[in-house]
């Protein structure tokens, strides 16, 4: 069956939606990393549909086919978490079971914060409570990499000649190791990247002091976490976050990096598919 798409009104915006399938289980909706990668990164997560699952994903404002307005100010983390309850009201999904990828996680578990009647369970990937603890263990994983790797990297990153073929050549070690370790990378993840967006010139970061470590006790909601082995928000964040939300679940996807849903898809979707099959199961009678 082919996906519908469209796009709905959220906040005074356009964005930009595909949806998967039927909710015969219920429905999934699915955030990508970010905050300006579009839906194409997160595909796979569409395989759900099979087994029951309605799968919606969307492009963030300022990104893909939503709308891009120039104004700083439609860009905050705070506008982003509302952004997603627009988006679950406005197509009416009722209670759904959330996931977030990379930055996509960290949103998640901040709507799942601000407005927790709207979920039914979580589904964190590769994802950080905080961004000191996300930077801190970037730069660790980075420091690992050989020194005329790191050397080169920063180099012309500071020359600002991204094109350069040694640039291009010592960034690829980094990115199959931690990023993505398949020999070619899926077209749709490519597409994505190449198609990352910045809206508007001066934006800040958004994620800037954020940090809702202490905050993750509050999260009453069945939680599945997953990590790559060789993640660059690596097994130490997702750590946190299991150890934040009580009960939660965490896998570690082993010879995995950023992108477990792409390397190892059949295993990602079976554990997602467990979890929510687990979560979504009427309660068994007491004899």
């Amino acid at each position: 069956m082919e996906p519908s798409h469209g796009h709905v009104r959220v906040l005074g915006f356009n964005i930009y939606y595909l949806s998967f399938g039927r909710p015969d289980k219920g429905t999934l909706l699915a955030l990508g990393g970010g905050p300006f990668g579009t839906h194409d990164m997160i595909l796979p997560i569409a395989d759900l549909a099979q087994f029951g699952y309605r799968v919606v994903m969307y492009d963030y404002l300022g990104c893909g086919k939503s709308d891009r307005p120039k104004d700083a100010k439609y860009y905050t983390q705070s506008r982003a978490v509302d952004e997603v309850e627009g988006v679950r009201k406005a197509l009416k999904l009722g209670r759904v079971h959330l996931s977030g990828t990379s930055y996509g996680g960290g949103l998640a578990l901040e709507v799942a914060l601000r407005y927790p009647k709207g979920i039914r369970s979580l589904v964190i990937s590769s994802a950080f409570p905080s961004k000191s603890l996300g930077d801190s263990e970037w730069d660790r994983v980075f420091s690992h990499l050989p020194k005329r790797i790191r050397d080169t990297i920063a180099m012309y990153e500071d020359k600002g000649d991204l094109k350069n073929p040694k640039y291009l050549a010592a960034l690829e070690v980094w990115n199959r190791r931690h990023i993505c370790r398949l020999r070619v990378l899926p077209y749709d993840a490519w597409y994505s990247l190449e198609h990352w967006s910045e809206p508007c010139d001066g934006l800040p970061n958004r994620l800037e002091g954020w940090d809702i470590t202490n905050r993750l006790p509050e999260i009453k909601l069945p939680c599945l976490i997953t990590v790559g082995e060789y993640d660059v928000r690596t097994p130490k964040c997702a750590r946190v976050i299991n150890r934040g939300i009580r009960g939660s679940k965490l896998v570690i996807l082993e010879k995995c990096s950023h992108t477990a849903l792409w390397e190892d898809r059949v295993r990602f979707i079976e554990v997602v598919r467990d979890f929510l099959d687990g979560v979504s199961a009427p309660p068994r009678k007491r004899p």
